[in-house]
């Protein structure tokens, strides 16, 4: 039994091996490689030269009917002979051939990553550039939009003051219009009103110490037919009249600033209450104004506001 057991592994050991030998030469040896290998060759030189020429032709076999050659043949024969033998003695200029061509140098792989890293540089650069040139000219059309709304704006505004200007002036020459052809018909008379009738009860507005002549209901001037003003805490020292020529009738409100040593420094003419806007009354007043002196006032401040009065009438 141990005889037959052990004959039967060696059997099935040998089939298993010859198995694997044969699997191994169908997988790795019966089987032809791809791609095929390039065909080989061997350079055989075949020479340039003329080295393996004899020296001479063979002469044909005499025969017994040819003459015997003269000698200036022979001597001309000789002489071919040599020309042909030096000729063929004499080295052949060398050609150069070539059998390969150059193959173009390519760049390397960091040459071709050095090449698109700038290219991104670039690319990078002309975008930004695009964007601020795009962002300053859309600024420079927004500043520009603006510019032109407020020119329309201040445009509007300075035709609404002219038709004002306008429409007061208009009012103004019809009231001067009526005052004078009243003034025509009944004279220089005075209102026989007994009050006045802004305020409550009846009787003159005003202040207890001032006259019932003036129109005017605060300030420290009196008078109708000069000029009065209103300077809070400080008293005139002169005043001059206006200088004027012209059959004009109406009152100048003009807005001054006195500084501390009672001097006019400023002088704005037609000021609310003013109800005339003639410019020659309005130059006139401004000039008489600014010649107007005040007592000086070490505790007023710099420039103290107030107004003078100028009542214009016709002679």
């Amino acid at each position: 039994m141990r005889n037959t057991k052990s004959n039967r592994i060696g059997i099935a050991g040998t089939l298993f091996f010859h198995i694997g030998i044969i699997l191994l030469l169908f997988f790795l040896g019966f089987h032809t490689p791809l791609p095929l290998p390039e065909e080989e060759g061997i350079l055989i030189n075949f020479g340039n030269n003329n080295q393996g020429k004899g020296i001479g032709y063979p002469t044909p076999a005499k025969s017994k009917n040819q003459t015997k050659p003269n000698s200036s043949s022979v001597k001309s024969i000789s002489k071919q002979e040599s020309k042909t033998k030096s000729s063929e003695q004499s080295p052949k200029e060398k050609i150069t051939t070539q059998s390969t061509e150059e193959a173009p140098v390519l760049p390397s792989a960091k040459e071709i990553a050095k090449q698109n890293s700038a290219k991104d540089k670039a690319r990078k650069v002309k975008a930004e550039q695009d964007r601020i040139t795009k962002i300053q000219k859309e600024k420079q059309q927004q500043l520009e939009l603006k510019r032109q709304q407020e020119e329309e704006i201040e445009r509007k505004r300075l035709a609404d003051i002219e038709i004002k200007r306008k429409k007061e002036a208009e009012r103004q020459a019809k009231i001067n219009a009526i005052n004078n052809k009243a003034k025509n018909i009944f004279g220089r008379g005075k209102d026989s009103n007994s009050s006045q009738g802004k305020t409550f009860p009846s009787g003159n507005q005003g202040a207890p110490n001032g006259s019932n002549t003036s129109n005017k209901y605060e300030g420290n001037g009196l008078g109708n037919n000069g000029y009065s003003y209103d300077l809070k805490g400080r008293n005139s020292l002169s005043i001059p009249k206006p200088n004027y020529n012209l059959q004009e009738s109406g009152k100048v409100v003009v807005e001054i600033k006195v500084d501390k040593n009672g001097k006019v420094v400023n002088a704005r003419p037609g000021m609310p209450g003013s109800t005339t806007s003639n410019s020659t009354l309005y130059e006139a007043a401004r000039k008489a104004a600014l010649k107007a002196i005040f007592n000086s006032d070490s505790n007023a401040p710099a420039y103290q506001k107030g107004t003078i009065t100028y009542h214009f009438q016709l002679d």
